[in-house]
């Protein structure tokens, strides 16, 4: 999986860089490849190809927040050498503040501006930094001398008192770097902001309006000035259509306006533009009257990209294509071939027409119409009690929505709050039939599943035993799971889609609660009361608790379950831990006793350890030391670890170790967690142990801090077998092969992260909060919160869910992004539910191959973005058909590397798929690589029905681009003869640079 380009990519790119460099009159290029098809790739080298013909290139990154702009600037100089790449990433983040940069060294410079911040037509105007004031006297007394003696006294301060022979001293220093180009710049920007006689109207200016307003319009003058002296060569505009109206910038934004058409004699700078939605693909009846309609917003792009004239052809053809289209959906299938052949012949001048301006590659789209049936939903009598007790309480105005309520969101009389209108104010009764959740009942077995069918539906899809687990099973297993994990078929993970948003949270919360019940409920037990007992919180003199979580140096590097012939029990591969701990000691321990007697000796494993690792010798003799002030900063205020820390460093001295001290390391080595985590990281991360840096203690207080505390919940203490904590975690890490887990999500990280971010990058995502969600309770005011953690809501949480588990001054749940880097884990939560809110851009992927469609959607778009979110690169989905065709050959090859066998597989994986000419295969489609759809519809339902019909249409919506009415035309077109379908599907537009180049 690595961050080459592709041919489908090399193919964009070779595109873009002739458009860009004139192949296209006006400079400009759309790439539109489909979602996870990596757009940033192809800009990647689009830049080197072009900055590679320059002395000097500037690039101009613009997107539509920071945090996209943090991630991607980063990937965008990956084809330079950490230094050069570090020297070109500038830190300035507004177009005026380009000047005051010290002078850049090497030829590259890209800077990263979101359209509010440089480019907004709105802008405030204000005095900004006393630097920036002072900058601009310098200037302006150059211009225009002695022009800042006419100011009111203590104007241009503009407040700043002892800071400002500092900032004139630091604009002094920035002043001299400024050329003569910029300064005459600046002289226009000020004419063409104040007008002429400048000196006389800047004066007139600062007397007539507030000294922030004046010294804004100076300030805005700068950022005119920087871009008129020196022009980015290029500018890439990423996720644009969050920004559409910056792309028609007129004279009410004139900086904007200045960047797209260039200064006057000269041409306008190339643009790359990037998304995959740059126009809407498709729209329902209901859509075409709520702005501006897709096909116009299509031949916007077309007119920005190519200009009027090309427009105008393009609406032509697209109009005849049309016109072909509605006359083979009217005619006999037998009085359709030349039609067809006509529009297909109009097909490709259209796909001529527009090969210089854009590129848009898909997936290919599964021709596959016959699947299996949806997942079975049976009504039993309390769900018809719950319809009837709905219904019969809310206004007779709205009951003819009751039923879409009833049947989505379980327990709608107490899920639905006050903000829906047809709950607002509505008192309903508590009734002897009717499935109701209280404050004494959350731990009894609810009636038929809370009285929802599609609820009881998940829980045979996904069995409350499964999602209990810690985490999921990987997609290549190194030994057979066992224990708790052993009769697990496939990973719980699932993303459902829903229609309200009170389903996602009332379903996630009755989920949780369900694994709950199972796993921790007791009858005498307060439901506030089951989340708090904590097992591994440390006590004095519990060396265990600490060992657990120890990242052992000498046990990561000792011993790797890896160096083992092919298919090994795990019997084979503790008897090999074995000698390996064996060729790893100290020369002053001897691995067995010096008799029968002493044989008997049985030390705590941990104190075995610190004496081992405390009696290394060069170059380790001082690693002891080291690990322990690692461990003395994880909580130095914590006194009971601080006591253990110091346990530890007293352990007496051995000088041989018995029988059961040698197995009781095996045990550790194979499946203390902390070793685990440390030992998945190394292979990933060399230089893990180089004290120099921070790698070991930020594992260390990953270890203690995250991971910890993540497996502390009374869940997992439940379900996980063993007498005590010691048994408990290493028999699980052993039996849900917990190192080859963290193995595959590090690989699968590292395509984001850098290799010593990675420790990091799972903390945050584990450090998300357990947050709440309350139903109504049997008084107006009274709420009964559930925790949602096995299962949890995406998107509105942060106004609906509530911490239950904390003070109210503890930090507030989990954010969206949280929510989403956590589900991306294989650890909790394993059900995500979603609205539209998690249906487009965002990824899920990573350790999810399952999708539920709760509540059906009613466009094929929304189908495919739905699926998207899933069917991404390097997914699960993909991953399991891999491991399977090379998990075996990679895991003999990786024995005695210590590297990742995934490393292994992806070397081998482009290498077995080479004669894949498109590069698709196998991280974005690869035989075997299948989604598992769930469709929670009723017997007899029109939702079958309905998601046959939208999977057909799921293959002729993109007949319709550049159509209007497209709904009416898609349905024209559906037909259920598969053969006519294909035919037709034959007829979509290919814009694929990779296509054209096939076919040139």
């Amino acid at each position: 999986m690595s961050a080459r380009c592709k041919p489908f990519q090399a193919a964009t790119v070779k595109a873009a860089t002739a458009a860009l460099s004139g192949g296209n009159p006006r400079r400009r290029f759309l790439v539109a490849d489909e979602v996870g098809l990596g757009k940033t790739v192809v800009a990647r080298d689009t830049l080197a190809a072009l900055a590679d013909r320059a002395r000097k290139f500037t690039v101009y990154y613009i997107t539509s927040g920071l945090k996209v702009a943090d991630q991607n600037k980063v990937e965008l100089l990956r084809f330079l050498d950490k230094d050069a790449a570090k020297h070109a990433l500038s830190g300035i983040d507004r177009v005026g503040l380009i000047p005051f940069e010290e002078k850049r060294k090497g030829k590259l410079r890209l800077y990263a501006f979101t359209p509010t911040t440089s480019f907004s037509r709105s802008q405030r105007l204000y005095g900004g930094k006393a630097v920036e004031r002072a900058f601009i006297k310098l200037l302006l007394d150059e211009l225009y001398p002695g022009l800042s003696d006419d100011f009111s006294q203590g104007y241009i301060e503009h407040g700043a008192t002892s800071g400002w022979p500092w900032a004139c001293d630091e604009a002094r220093g920035k002043f001299d770097n400024v050329s003569g180009v910029f300064k005459a710049a600046y002289g226009r920007a000020l004419r063409s902001e104040f007008g002429t006689p400048a000196r006389e109207t800047i004066l007139r200016a600062i007397e007539t309006s507030k000294p922030g307003q004046s010294l804004g319009r100076m300030r805005k003058a700068l950022a005119h000035a920087a871009l008129d002296s020196a022009p980015p060569d290029l500018v890439i505009f990423d996720e644009f259509q969050c920004y559409r109206e910056l792309l028609s910038a007129g004279a009410d934004n004139p900086l904007a306006r200045q960047l797209l058409e260039g200064k006057e004699g000269e041409g306008p700078s190339p643009i790359l533009l990037l998304s995959a939605t740059p126009y809407r693909f498709y729209a329902e009846r209901w859509e075409n009257g709520t702005g501006a309609a897709p096909h116009v917003e299509f031949f916007e792009i077309i007119q920005f990209l190519g200009g009027a004239a090309i427009r105008a052809e393009a609406e032509a053809q697209f109009r005849r294509f049309g016109d072909l289209l509605h006359l083979i959906g009217h005619l006999p299938l037998d009085s359709r071939q030349s039609v067809i052949d006509e529009a297909q012949t109009l097909k490709h001048r259209l796909e001529n027409l527009l090969a210089p301006l854009m590129s848009r590659t898909e997936r290919p789209v599964s021709t596959q119409l016959g699947e299996s049936e949806p997942y079975s939903v049976k009504i039993e009598p309390h769900d018809l009690d719950v319809y009837r007790h709905f219904t019969d309480h809310v206004s007779p105005k709205l009951a003819g929505s009751a039923f879409a309520y009833w049947l989505s969101v379980p327990l709608p009389a107490q899920a639905l709050s006050d903000r829906y209108q047809i709950s607002r104010d509505i008192d309903f009764p508590a009734t002897r039939n009717v499935p109701r959740l209280g404050v004494t009942n959350c731990f009894k077995p609810p009636k038929d599943g809370w009285g929802s069918a599609k609820l009881r539906a998940l829980n045979s899809l996904v069995p409350t035993e499964v999602l209990a687990l810690p985490w999921v099973l990987p997609s290549l297993t190194w030994w057979s799971p066992s224990g708790p994990w052993a009769k697990v078929t496939q990973s719980p993970k699932m993303l459902i889609f829903s229609r309200f948003r009170a389903t996602p949270q009332s379903l996630a919360a009755l989920v949780s609660l369900e694994v709950e019940r199972k796993c921790v409920g007791k009858d005498n037990l307060p439901y506030a009361a089951a989340w708090k007992k904590r097992h591994l919180n440390p006590k004095p003199n519990q060396g265990p608790t600490l060992a657990l979580f120890h990242p052992s140096p000498f046990l990561v590097r000792a011993v790797d379950p890896l160096d083992v012939k092919p298919k090994a029990t795990i019997k084979q591969i503790r008897a090999r831990a074995r000698q390996q701990i064996i060729q790893s000691l100290p020369a002053s321990i001897a691995p067995e006793a010096p008799n029968a007697r002493s044989n008997r000796r049985r030390k705590p494993a941990w104190a075995i350890l610190a004496a081992i690792e405390r009696a290394q010798k060069a170059p380790l003799a001082r690693e002891f030391n080291s690990v322990q002030k690692c461990w003395g900063r994880v909580a130095p205020k914590d006194t009971t670890l601080q006591t253990l820390l110091k346990q530890r460093l007293e352990a007496d001295e051995i000088d041989w170790i018995s029988q059961w001290e040698l197995d009781a390391l095996v045990d550790m080595a194979l499946g203390a967690p902390g070793v685990v985590v440390g030992r998945a990281l190394y292979r990933h991360l060399p230089d893990l142990f180089d004290f120099n840096v921070q790698h070991f203690a930020q594992l260390v207080r990953f270890c203690w801090t995250r991971l910890r505390t993540y497996l502390d919940r009374p869940v997992f203490w439940s379900i996980l077998p063993g007498d005590d904590a010691t048994q408990k975690y290493q028999n699980a890490s052993i039996n849900g092969c917990l190192e080859a887990v963290l193995d595959e999500h590090f690989w699968l990280r590292k395509s984001k992260v850098n290799a010593d971010g990675l420790i990091e990058d799972l903390a945050a995502a584990l450090s998300a909060n357990v947050g709440t969600f309350g139903f109504k309770g049997a008084k107006k005011r009274d709420k009964i919160r559930i925790r949602c953690h096995a299962a949890v809501p995406f998107g509105g949480t942060e106004n609906e869910a509530h911490r239950q588990d904390q003070d109210s001054d503890e930090p507030p749940p989990a954010r969206s992004e949280e929510i989403r880097s956590a589900f991306n884990t294989p650890f909790w939560p394993h059900v995500l539910a979603t609205t539209s809110v998690g249906q487009e851009g965002l990824d899920f992927h990573s350790w999810c191959d399952r999708l539920g469609h709760w509540d059906l959607c009613s466009s094929p778009v929304d189908l495919e973005q739905r699926e998207g979110r899933v069917q991404r690169f390097g997914g699960l989905t993909v991953r399991q058909p891999l491991a399977q065709k090379l998990g075996e050959q990679a895991l003999a090859e990786v024995r005695g590397q210590a590297s990742s066998p995934w490393d292994i597989i992806s070397r081998n994986a482009d290498e077995a798929f080479a004669d894949d000419e498109t590069g698709l295969s196998p991280w974005w489609t690869i035989k075997g690589a299948n989604l598992k759809r769930h469709l929670f519809a009723l017997p007899q339902s029109r939702d079958i029905d309905r998601f046959a019909k939208l999977k057909t249409q799921r293959l002729l919506y993109r007949l319709a681009l550049g159509q209007p009415n497209q709904e009416d035309l898609v349905e024209l077109l559906t037909h259920d003869d598969v053969d006519t379908t294909r035919s037709l599907q034959a007829l979509t537009l290919d814009l694929s640079a990779f296509s054209r180049q096939k076919r040139d």
